[in-house]
């Protein structure tokens, strides 16, 4: 399908794109990734999926506001994906149709399952940015008030059990440096343990400013308001750099590797990434087995030199349960042991905001964290 490469933003002003989540559903993934690529210049929130079990999941996971769905899907095809988000959206999402398929029965069949509008492939980038320009006409109070709503909830939470949480894991921090301080004090006698006193009083006070950093930018990318640094990066620096920080302070004998390519290059903001990295490991080492290992590593999303990456943090040792996976990414989810957390949620914005996302995997030797860059933002 041809898409003309033109940048700008959509010409209605009465609602800025970077405030509306742009779902683009197609199995072609050269089609899907060039179209992600201009409408996320021209300012949007945009997540991809190729197939309908993904679009499916990513719809129920962060509802957009427009969905562009091809209809022409292997196994399940893209009517199921309309069905379902009208089901579970209504007239909240507005449903694109872009498709091949210029037939009446598939016009039918596309409009009896909810869809807005019906676009013929091949079609220019240009129109499709006219498309939304016309759809945010229509959607503009539903994209208002979710802004507002999401708001409120914000406020609700952030006044409540957030606040405790941060406290509660900012005190942890802070007794750990208080204690080492107090230790210094005593023994100021040039012995190494000093030295490991203070590399610990670094790494406890680090883990505090990644809270605190976590906390106040999640509220940012939830109203869009992070735009990625996105440039070319040595991934296997930054995956060292998690090892460097984290792996002093690990115990019960776990062993750490790297597993990338020592040549392999991403375009992603290599501060945010990182500290999800950071999010990623301290998971992993509170899981992680007697004895175990924790392996960090990437390689290429697609097989082309585009600086996409997929990086991924597992651990030996037991998987998650089944019943929790599917939240594993909400906001403040109760996890195992009745324990709450922003970190994995704060792991999915960074992802989402850079065009890609972040998934759980059951891999043979213990769960896996992986997380997907399509080189762009």
């Amino acid at each position: 399908m041809p898409m003309s490469t033109e940048v700008g933003q959509v010409s209605d002003t009465t609602m800025l794109p970077g405030a509306v989540r742009l779902l683009v559903v197609d199995d072609d993934v050269a089609i899907c990734r060039q179209m992600a690529s201009g409408l996320a210049q021209a300012g949007f929130q945009v997540v991809t999926a190729n197939d309908a079990d993904g679009a499916i999941a990513q719809a129920n996971m962060t509802p957009p506001d427009v969905a562009i769905v091809d209809l022409g899907m292997p196994t399940t095809g893209g009517i199921e994906v309309i069905r379902h988000i009208k089901q579970q959206h209504g007239t909240s999402v507005h449903v694109i149709v872009l498709t091949g398929h210029d037939d009446e029965r598939s016009r039918a069949e596309a409009f009896d399952a909810g869809t807005d509008d019906y676009v013929i492939k091949p079609v220019g980038l240009s129109e499709i940015k006219r498309r939304l320009s016309a759809a945010l006409r229509i959607q503009r109070a539903f994209v208002q008030v979710r802004l507002e709503k999401e708001a409120t909830e914000r406020r609700l939470v952030y006044g409540q059990e957030a606040t405790a949480l941060l406290a509660h894991d900012l005190n942890n921090g802070l007794a750990v440096s208080l204690s080492n301080l107090s230790y210094l004090i005593d023994s100021i006698q040039g012995d190494p343990d000093q030295t490991e006193a203070l590399a610990a009083t670094l790494r406890s006070v680090r883990r505090m400013a990644g809270l605190v950093a976590n906390f106040v930018d999640i509220a940012r990318f939830e109203d869009a308001a992070v735009k990625p640094m996105v440039m070319k990066t040595r991934v296997r620096g930054t995956l060292q750099s998690v090892i460097d920080v984290n792996a002093p302070s690990v115990t019960k004998g776990i062993h750490f590797e790297i597993d990338c390519d020592d040549k392999l290059d991403g375009r992603f903001d290599a501060g945010l990434i990182e500290r999800v990295l950071h999010n990623l490991f301290g998971n992993a080492t509170r899981y992680c087995n007697q004895g175990g290992t924790i392996t960090l590593g990437a390689k290429r999303w697609h097989d082309v030199e585009d600086g996409s990456v997929e990086i991924y943090v597992s651990n030996t040792g037991p998987q998650i349960p089944e019943n929790i996976r599917p939240n594993l990414f909400g906001k403040y989810v109760q996890g195992k042991g009745g324990k709450r957390g922003m970190g994995l949620y704060f792991c999915r914005l960074v992802a989402e905001a850079h065009g890609g996302k972040i998934e759980y995997e059951a891999r043979a030797h213990g769960p896996a964290f992986v997380v997907r860059l399509p080189g762009r933002a």
